[in-house]
């Protein structure tokens, strides 16, 4: 009865062994806006995943990276400059992936009635910004270009729903959004771009993967974070040669009309980027930028904000893609 007991045992620790080796790693996933995760389903990525994947979509990135911050997400996916914010408090996050959207697909808007026709015709007015974000560094490069001091003009912090109201409602005279923002705003409110006055080279249009660091130490959950990274490079590839299939899934997904969804796809050029230290030095620049402007109230050395670790799967799609390009 011993031995029958004991092999008993033992084939009931191989059994709850056996399930739990089988049981699905979970990855909570933040998205701003849906559009990655979108890409991920029609390009078929999201097919027989070996791990469970629950998304939830922001508006902004600086939601992202409180749920990031707070534990509610394992990975997120936002602009760069959001980034910098949390790494400076100290969140326990870093980044894993990048990609790039095209720089111009940020962009300082009005109204045609708002008397803005070049970069000098800001002073004095309201401008609508998402603080800390790709609307805050674009308008404070804007004005340095013009040679305006942040003082000359007021600043409205708001988010992308509101910053488009308060244009529509004449409450501001410029507002500086992000696709899809953008191609919502001049197709259906009528606003047009503020010409940049010296081309583009403001932004650098980057976006990263970030991972907490708790996932980070779960070997199960990196591995799944590395085959989500390479997805995603191999989904922004397909979207890139079909971006009629992508407008169409993209409109669906967000329920938006795909004239556009189609813009936006085509002002946003969005393609993965190689993922290696000389991206370093440009999310430092825009550390030191914001620091200068007391943005960041504190300088901060970013060289620690990186895990190179788990993007070679993304790196092969990113170079592949490169390379076929050029």
């Amino acid at each position: 009865m011993r031995l029958a007991a004991l092999f008993a045992g033992i084939a009931l620790a191989l059994t709850l062994n056996h399930a739990l080796a089988a049981e699905k790693v979970s990855l909570r996933l933040g998205d701003v806006k849906g559009d990655r995760f979108a890409s991920l389903k029609a390009s078929g990525e999201l097919d027989n995943l070996p791990y469970d994947l629950k998304l939830t979509a922001f508006d902004s990135g600086a939601p992202v990276q409180e749920a990031l911050n707070a534990g509610a997400l394992d990975v997120g996916f936002t602009g760069d400059l959001p980034f910098l914010f949390v790494y400076a408090a100290g969140a326990p996050v870093k980044a894993v992936g990048a990609w790039q959207n095209n720089p111009d697909s940020i962009a300082l808007l009005t109204r045609p009635d708002a008397g803005i026709h070049s970069l000098q015709d800001l002073k004095g007015k309201q401008i609508a910004v998402n603080r800390g974000g790709w609307g805050h560094y674009l308008i404070l490069g804007l004005l340095e270009r013009a040679g305006l001091k942040p003082d000359e003009v007021t600043l409205r912090f708001l988010g992308p729903v509101d910053g488009r109201a308060a244009l529509t409602s004449g409450a501001v005279s410029a507002w500086a959004p992000w696709e899809p923002y953008i191609a919502t705003s001049t197709q259906v409110d009528g606003t047009v771009r503020v010409p940049q006055g010296g081309g583009s080279g403001i932004m650098s249009g980057y976006s990263y993967a970030l991972a907490r660091k708790e996932a980070l130490a779960d070997p199960a959950k990196r591995q799944a974070i590395a085959d989500l990274l390479t997805r995603l490079a191999k989904a922004q590839v397909w979207a890139a040669q079909h971006p009629q299939p992508f407008a169409q899934a993209l409109g669906k997904s967000l329920n938006m009309p795909t004239t556009i969804t189609s813009s936006w796809i085509a002002d946003a050029r969005i393609r993965p980027l190689v993922f290696d230290p000389s991206l370093i030095a440009t999310l430092q620049k825009s550390a030191d930028f914001f620091h200068r402007y007391q943005v960041l109230p504190k300088a901060v050395d970013v060289s620690g904000a990186f895990d190179f670790s788990l993007a070679s799967g993304a790196n092969q799609v990113a170079r592949h893609y490169q390379e076929n390009k050029s």
